[in-house]
Order: C-alpha cells, then structure tokens, then sequence
C-alpha cells in the first residue's frame, strides 16, 4: 500500500495509518459481504462466534474515547490527520465509510467516492442519507481548508438523479466567505456528466478550544 500524502514515506505516523487504512479496507469487504450473502441461520451463528472473538481481542488493547484523545496519542500525526482516519462518514481508516479520496484546488476541493452495495437506498442505487452524508463532509473539509473549524449551520441538498451504485462518483466543493464568522460553502455529486445531487450550506466559525482540542 503506497503512503498516505499527509505523511512523510516511511514515518511512524505513515505506517501506523497504513495498517490501519488495511484494516479498514478489510472490515469494508466484510460489510460488503454481510449485505450481499444469502447467509444461512447456522453460518449467521458460526461467523457472530469468529467476530465476536475478534472484537475481544480489540477490546484488550488501550482504547481511545474519540479523536481528540487520538490526536494526542504520540506518532498518529496531526489532530487535522487523525480527522481525516477517523471521522465518521469518510475517515480513510474508518471500516463503515465509503472509499473517499480528494485534493485541494483553488477555493475548494475535488475527490471521487465509490458506493458499494453496503450503501443501496432505492435498488442499485446509494440511500438518500450517504448522499447527504457525503456532501456535508466534504463541505466540511472545504470549510476547515479556509484556516477555520466550524460547525454546520444550515445544510440544503437538492436530490437531481438516482446516484447509482458500484460506479465512480465525482464530488466537488467551494468555499466563500460571507463574514466574520459564517462561510457560504457548494458542492456537487456527478456520475460522468450527470449531476445526481447538489448541496448548499452555511458553516459557523468555531474556536478550535470549543472542540477540546488545542493546537498549542
């Protein structure tokens, strides 16, 4: 698996993420499997005995009570780092997300998220609330890449096309400043050409104190 870009090649931080980012990719097909097997009743049994055990061998390592706690934690990186893993929705090492990935551009950021059947709403289609799930959070991303933390004020999303599953999907969003403390930000979900869903929101600027984690 190649390093992260938010790490140096070959950190502590790096490597630590990368086991966690294949231990993610792992729990995802797992999902995956659950919701796409015809599982019988036996079988249903045997493998809660196999997981089970798997969970009390996690529970027998230190636990952490969120992220900022994480982000404290000596070679896991920047708190904005442990952000990106963790946070629910789209943490790169979180096992419910969907596989994001985005970058930077001027005034915002672009990315591609795919949704397996693990996400299906209508038939062969993403539910309503990963759409709107996704969008927040990478408003969010967009938001926090203006210099400041906040919090969603106000989100609309527009549902224009079915967002089909098991296909690459384009998300993008851009930040404007309306204030002091409020920030207008857009964004769009895109299958090829088609606009499946677009989103409006309002973000409040929020000292990072408020959050209980400083910086400093």
């Amino acid at each position: 698996m190649t390093t992260p870009a938010a790490y140096a090649a070959d950190s502590a931080e790096a490597r630590y993420w990368q086991g966690r980012n294949t231990l993610a990719a792992a729990a995802r097909q797992l999902n995956e499997k659950l919701v796409s097997s015809d599982i019988s009743e036996d079988v249903a049994h045997q493998i809660a005995t196999e997981v089970k055990k798997i969970t009390d061998r996690l529970a027998e390592m230190p636990q952490v009570s969120g992220l900022v706690e994480m982000g404290r934690r000596e070679s896991r990186g920047s708190f904005d780092n442990v952000m990106g893993e963790l946070v629910a929705m789209a943490g790169r090492s979180h096992p419910c997300a969907p596989e994001l990935s985005w970058q930077e551009r001027a005034g915002g950021i672009t990315g591609t998220v795919f949704f397996s059947q693990a996400f299906e709403g209508p038939p062969g289609h993403v539910h309503g609330g990963w759409v709107a799930g996704i969008l927040d959070h990478i408003m969010g991303m967009t938001h926090v890449r203006t210099g400041y933390p906040g919090m969603t004020g106000g989100l609309s999303v527009r549902y224009r096309k079915p967002t089909p599953l098991n296909t690459l999907i384009h998300v993008s969003a851009t930040a404007t400043a309306l204030d002091e403390r409020r920030t207008e930000v857009t964004a769009e979900m895109r299958h090829g050409e088609i606009t499946t869903a677009t989103a409006e929101a309002i973000f409040i600027r929020v000292d990072s104190a408020r959050f209980g984690f400083d910086p400093s």
